[in-house]
């Protein structure tokens, strides 16, 4: 989308009249109910700027994301880039106090963080939107926010890198590293990096600790606080800085602000950050499985293929298409066949950008059970069996009318993020070469059906073009390595030939030879048709839900949205039983019937997900609730399939296996959660009112539980329950009425007045 860019002085400001802004474009691309006013600009440093005016914010923020991370670490002292980021923070020349900056931000209400990442650290803040007196702000009347804009600024014009504070941020660095040491999310990607190609900035080891930034580096006779001020100074520079400030001040005062304080940034020229040339992975890291031990219970098969560089494909974005398809978990994907054979608890398929400049990955993981564990090269046929049916079947553009369809609905009706969140996420969308008109809506939406992008991008998916993880704490039991940051151990080795053969085959297998469980999926019928929200004026909106109903079988609360004319609605029903939590036993019981609730409409529900329509089943403190939530055009069907199958599930022994062996491993796992973790939920079991259980119970519980158990239990349950329902959004009286009916009908008979005084 082409813009023009003006020249124009930001309003006069003492001492420094006429600052030159370029105006960029005023004309972003916003959702349907977005009340704020934004403003691209450049200043005459180069930095790039958007300014947010949201006059109903109770905070303000600004986030400034530098287009350098950890990738331009020198190899030798990994984790520069984080460790400049926390010294940052510890006094500049205009504010030489230790932390005053935080300080500040404290005092007014704030927050305040940053992180790094390969290739932009962000730095952000928020703070209390209104001045002391609680008037509006003004250029006369500021916020908190001037002042916290004239400290954040000075991080990037004179840093000092107190000495005295250096030992204690890089001990600081080295206790964020050491409490991720158990952290199998940390883990396990750091070993894929470690086995990727030594030239490339992706086998950096990013955090860093002690060690590698202090202590081995002057032992090599390195003065580190020296390199850290060289590595600001030589990346810092204002033309690669993204800045986004939002604040209830008008856009003018913002700009003023702006102008003044971020204006002496100097400006070095420098061009932006690329790694082209070397790839993340050479010809010898593909067709390699390494077999990784976690530290929590897990298992897993990850597939990873190198892909294309999509940073200038934002309006057609081929990975989405592709992943869609791969991703799917309806009737014909991989999903639902892996699963039917009891081999596969869960999938998930996406592409990554890695850096610009460079192809991305394509990342496919499955959660297995143990037999999936035993026949994960099957697994692995499986999946090249589907990518053969996607490239004999060219891009089908209904199925890409669908995601778009889907994507410019949830853009028109998109809600607001909190403003920190939202700061953070559009500085780094700047750094991306978006049409600044779509920086809102630039990844969110589609644009255009691009059948040959696709086509090149799945062609890229292909036995000679992988590498795969095998993750166990069992198998293969010979691991005979060690990752040198974590202490992973891990078997790293060539994928046996045979197996590569089978692979090939299976990706060059004729139609009539392919499983005939796999095929393409069919056309959604939950994306919603009715988006018509029937504003009406109120005088003041409704603080509390109303009881519509109320006796000895349900009670209905209903409040309709009168605030945000979006059409969306939430449900909630709880089945309220004294029996969940008369042991824990009982619990357990409730528990799996939970969770083969949720297995079994996993398949039908897949396509009310894709459209926003999200639904949980679980336990609270009175019994078991159902709750829905998302455009309500559509919601009522799955409600109703939600009910139906709770009150008419046939438990299968396999799937129950496979659920209790799923909800053994959670209990085990518990026990490796980190000890804060581990405290709050004995902070909670303690101030429980009464029939909460620890892990340790539960899992006791768990081993003599049995399939008929869970049966006998669920007609017992299900029979003792009182009804309540909660209703709220776009959804009127008739509607919150309707719902409660169709749950008491579904569960029609019920013994339920008895258990009402309990409740």
């Amino acid at each position: 989308m082409p813009h023009s860019e003006r020249e124009e002085d930001a309003p006069t400001v003492a001492g420094n009249a006429h600052i030159p802004v370029t105006l960029v474009t005023d004309s972003l691309e916003k959702p349907l109910q977005d009340d704020r006013k934004y403003r691209v600009i450049r200043l005459g440093n180069e930095l790039e700027v958007t300014l947010v005016h949201d006059p109903k914010t109770d905070k303000a923020s600004a986030a400034l994301d530098v287009n350098v991370g950890y990738f331009s670490d020198e190899p030798d002292i990994p984790g520069m880039a984080h460790a400049v980021e926390h010294l940052l923070f510890m006094g500049t020349k205009k504010f030489p106090i230790e932390n005053e900056y935080g300080q500040y931000i404290s005092a007014n209400a704030g927050d305040s963080n940053a992180y790094t990442g390969p290739t932009s650290t962000t730095f952000f803040f928020d703070i209390s939107a209104k001045p002391d007196n609680g008037q509006e702000p003004s250029d006369t009347n500021p916020s908190p926010l001037r002042e916290a804009l004239d400290r954040f600024a000075q991080f990037f014009i004179e840093p000092l890198f107190l000495a005295e504070t250096l030992d204690r941020e890089l001990q600081a660095v080295d206790s964020e590293h050491k409490k991720n040491l158990q952290n199998d999310t940390w883990r396990l990607p750091q070993l894929g990096k470690f086995l990727s190609n030594p030239e490339h900035p992706f086998c950096h080891f990013g955090t860093g600790n002690f060690e590698a930034l202090k202590t081995l580096p002057e032992a090599r006779g390195i003065n580190v606080r020296d390199k850290f001020i060289e590595f600001h100074a030589r990346h810092y520079s204002a033309n690669r800085m993204k800045l986004v400030v939002l604040g209830r001040e008008p856009l003018d005062v913002l700009q003023k602000w702006v102008a003044e304080l971020f204006s002496p940034v100097i400006n070095k020229k420098l061009p932006p950050n690329r790694w082209p040339g070397e790839l993340p992975f050479r010809e010898a890291d593909l067709g390699r499985q390494c077999f990784a031990k976690p530290v929590k219970d897990s298992i897993e098969l990850n597939l990873q293929f190198p892909f294309i560089d999509e940073e200038s494909m934002f309006a057609t974005q081929p990975s989405r298409y592709i992943s869609h398809l791969i991703g799917h978990e309806g009737p014909g994907s991989i999903m639902s066949c892996i699963k039917s054979k009891g081999w596969a608890n869960g999938l998930t398929a996406g592409a990554s950008p890695i850096c610009p400049g460079a192809p991305g990955t394509f990342d496919v993981e499955v959660l297995l059970t143990e037999e999936g564990l035993e026949n994960y090269p099957e697994i692995v046929k499986i999946f090249f069996q589907y990518i053969s049916l996607l490239r004999e079947s060219p891009p089908q553009e209904w199925i890409f009318q669908e995601q778009k369809k889907m994507a410019d609905i949830d853009f028109m009706f998109e809600q607001k993020t909190p403003a920190c969140e939202f700061t953070c996420r559009i500085s780094s969308a700047m750094q991306k070469p978006l049409p600044r008109e779509w920086l809102l809506s630039g990844h969110s939406r589609l644009r255009e059906f691009a059948p040959d992008e696709i086509q090149k991008a799945l062609a890229t998916i292909h036995p000679d073009n992988f590498r795969m993880t095998i993750v166990s704490r069992e198998y293969p039991g010979n691991w005979d390595q060690k990752e040198k940051w974590y202490g992973t151990e891990y078997r790293h080795e060539k994928i046996p030939d045979d197996l590569m053969e089978e692979c090939r085959k299976a990706f060059a297998v004729s139609p009539k030879d392919r499983l005939s469980a796999l095929h393409l999926p069919h056309k959604n019928k939950f994306i919603p048709t009715k988006l018509e929200v029937k504003r009406k004026e109120v005088d003041k909106p409704a603080q509390n839900p109303r009881v519509i109903r109320n006796d000895c079988i349900a009670r209905t609360w209903w409040k309709k949205d009168d605030t945000f004319w979006v059409p969306r609605a939430n449900v909630v029903v709880s089945l309220k039983t004294p029996l969940i939590y008369a042991s824990a036993e009982n619990n357990v019981k409730a528990r799996l019937f939970s969770d083969l609730v949720r297995d079994r409409l996993e398949e039908y529900s897949y396509d009310a997900k894709l459209t926003g329509l999200q639904y949980n089943v679980g336990l609270h403190s009175r019994g078991v609730f159902l709750e829905i939530g998302g455009y309500n055009d559509k919601l009522p069907v799955l409600l109703e399939q939600v009910v139906t199958t709770m009150r008419d599930l046939d438990i299968k022994e396999d799937r129950f296996e496979i659920v209790r062996e799923r909800l053994i491993r959670g209990y085990s796992n518990w026990q490796l959660q980190s000890a804060y973790c581990q405290i709050s939920n004995y902070t909670k079991w303690l101030n429980a009112p009464g029939g909460d259980f620890i892990a340790e119970e539960l899992a006791t519980a768990l081993s003599s539980v049995s399939l008929e158990g869970v049966r006998l239990f669920q007609k017992q349950m299900l029979g003792q329950v009182f009804i309540e329902v909660y209703v709220n959004g776009n959804m009127y009286k008739k509607d919150a009425l309707k719902a409660t009916h169709m749950v008491e009908s579904r569960l029609a008979n019920l013994s339920i007045s008895i258990y009402r005084h309990l409740m």
